[in-house]
């Protein structure tokens, strides 16, 4: 076959074969798709329009600029002491006991008077005494320790509201330098008690109770 004959097979074969593209349908459909005014073929240059920064800003950067200028080699003993406030400040924030520590080193000056102790008012004592007594003479010896420690936190936080804070547990409160010696023990003492009946799950006996309860009422009251 020659290769004109072998050209007019593949042409005839090309033809009846499904689907095979028509130039002149393919030439059409390019014509209607450059004609399409929907389809954007190019990017037509747009010049931005530049607003010059306003005067208010211009003459802050001024006086930065002239800030920095006038302090000079000194920036880098500012930054510094910046950043050891941010530590001071980070520090104080995060461990309370760092407080109770300045607190502590730079209010000894103080005059005697000026330092408060906490005690329990005598009749809010009393009534406390009661409710807990209640509740021990029913055997429910573990609520009434509760009742005693859930109370003298709030006496102690209407006292000096800076001992208390929400991140701090009872332990932490009773371990707080600002508590008088003698309360920080009684308060200890139902701390311990409290933490033993509701974490290690021992139940208080009588005893506990009258244990926890005599230390509060003799701090309290002056008497068992």
């Amino acid at each position: 076959m020659t290769g004109t004959a072998q050209q007019a097979a593949i042409a005839g074969a090309s033809a009846g074969k499904p689907g095979f593209p028509d130039p002149d349908a393919a030439a059409e459909a390019h014509r209607r798709l450059l004609t399409d005014s929907s389809i954007q073929f190019d990017l037509p240059h747009k010049e931005i329009e530049r607003h010059p920064p306003p005067e208010w800003l211009l003459a802050a950067i001024r006086a930065i600029k002239h800030a920095a200028e006038w302090v000079g080699p000194a920036w880098p003993w500012i930054l510094g002491g910046l950043a050891l406030l941010l530590v001071a400040v980070l520090i104080l924030t995060f461990f309370p006991s760092a407080r109770d520590w300045l607190r502590e080193t730079f209010g000894r000056g103080r005059p005697a008077e000026e330092t408060e102790q906490w005690v329990p008012e005598v009749a809010v004592a009393r009534q406390l005494l009661e409710e807990a007594d209640a509740l021990a003479t029913q055997g429910r010896y573990d609520e009434a320790a509760h009742l005693l420690l859930f109370r003298s936190i709030e006496d102690i936080e209407r006292w000096r509201g800076d001992i208390v804070r929400p991140s701090l547990t009872s332990r932490d409160i009773a371990s707080a330098e600002a508590l008088p010696d003698e309360a920080r023990g009684v308060f200890s003492g139902i701390v311990a008690a409290v933490e033993r009946s509701l974490f290690a799950g021992r139940p208080l006996s009588q005893s506990d109770w009258q244990d926890a309860r005599g230390d509060y009422a003799s701090f309290a009251l002056g008497r068992a």
